[in-house]
């Protein structure tokens, strides 16, 4: 097929948020983003924090008429690398026909953008980094994703790999669900946690969103800070989030643990609004209808646990059964009947217990990131 590679500015990023709708048409799992809030992300001059120490370049492959087949953008993360004290770049936002051409292409181009800068590696897919979405689906793709997470055609990973990328970490999604999940040993641990230590269990408050919000970044920068991929997010990143996020929260499934008058953990499950986005094809007013406004507004009955973070000191003794139990009892009277908790790292293996042989949960969904020297 001949291909030509243009950079997107401007206009372009029109083309470049709207190949996927084109792409996955009829495809009854795929959900569309927010039209408006993926080009609010991706172009930088509609102010996104992520571009005040990142550096990015989307590109458009063509083929000869003119038609977009693939897309993709590279990405230099300074937090990432200043972290890290090495020269990592990234590859995200890939999109593909089924064609080996183009996903070569796509990603030469990437990677030599990211080589003039200074690169010695590229890692992805990264929809920026680790704080936003990341990992090509590999397994799992039975069911639609949920809130934040990421969905491809099985043709992805195959296409990724045969030019010349290998796997550098796999990252997994959990299925709880309320006629299957074994909790009860979890719950009165939970409560033996409580009565022990005098921890307090408030919850994140939307009428001081941004006050709690900078509560909940210091607790995650610190107990994050050893997870492969971390980058420490910035206030201005953290405060993105939350008003990104706030249409789906609910205070109730948002604790947070004090001691002795600090907040030493706290855990976040948002509803999934997936559900809304998928049934508005990329409409935000849509989306806001099915998730606020009778009678559009849809039932959603299922829950992402995004966040959970114990600080250092307070690890170890039963803070996360506490958390955990708290939301599912939460979630039970709110008619939720399944959550995802996702991502976990496939080498954390202390939370992998937990889920695994206390509460009887699976792996349902595994997500993988690539790793190429340049």
């Amino acid at each position: 097929m001949p291909l030509r590679i243009d950079p997107v500015e401007g206009r372009g990023f029109r083309e470049f948020v709207e190949l996927p709708f084109r792409l996955y048409e009829g495809d009854p799992l795929w959900v569309a983003p927010v039209r408006s809030m993926q080009r609010g992300m991706l172009d930088p001059s509609r102010g996104h924090p992520f571009h005040q120490h990142g550096e990015t370049a989307c590109f458009l492959a063509r083929e000869s008429s003119g038609k977009p087949v693939g897309r993709i953008c590279a990405i230099v993360n300074r937090a990432h690398n200043e972290f890290h004290h090495d020269r990592t770049g990234f590859f995200g936002f890939l999109e593909a026909v089924d064609d080996q051409e183009v996903f070569d292409a796509l990603l030469e181009t990437a990677s030599a953008w990211l080589r003039a800068r200074g690169m010695d590696t590229v890692r992805g897919p990264m929809n920026f980094s680790t704080n936003e979405e990341i990992g090509t689906l590999v397994d799992g793709f039975d069911r639609r994703p949920v809130l934040m997470m990421t969905y491809n055609p099985p043709y992805h990973g195959m296409r990724i790999e045969a030019a010349g990328f290998a796997k550098s970490k796999d990252v997994l999604a959990y299925l709880l669900e309320k006629d299957t999940i074994r909790w009860d040993r979890m719950r009165r641990l939970a409560g033996l946690v409580e009565r022990r230590t005098g921890a307090e269990v408030r919850t994140v408050r939307r009428k001081h969103l941004y006050e709690d919000v900078l509560t909940l970044m210091d607790i995650y920068n610190e107990c994050w800070s050893a997870n492969w991929g971390f980058v420490p997010m910035t206030d201005a990143e953290f405060r993105q989030m939350a008003k990104d996020l706030s249409l789906m929260l609910v205070e109730d499934l948002a604790p947070v643990v004090y001691e002795n008058g600090r907040a030493v953990a706290f855990a976040v499950g948002l509803l999934d609004a997936n559900a809304a986005f998928h049934a508005s094809r990329g409409s935000l007013l849509g989306t806001f209808l099915r998730l606020k406004v009778p009678p559009f507004r849809i039932r959603i009955d299922g829950v992402r646990v995004i966040l959970l973070a114990v600080r250092e000191r307070w690890r170890g003794c039963g803070l996360e059964s506490l958390i955990i139990s708290r939301m599912i009892e939460t979630g039970f009277r709110m008619g939720v009947t399944w959550s995802e908790l996702s991502w976990v790292l496939e080498d954390n293996h202390a939370l992998r217990t937990i889920l695994e042989d206390e509460m009887n949960t699976a792996v349902y969904k595994t997500y993988r990131i690539y790793d190429k020297t340049l």
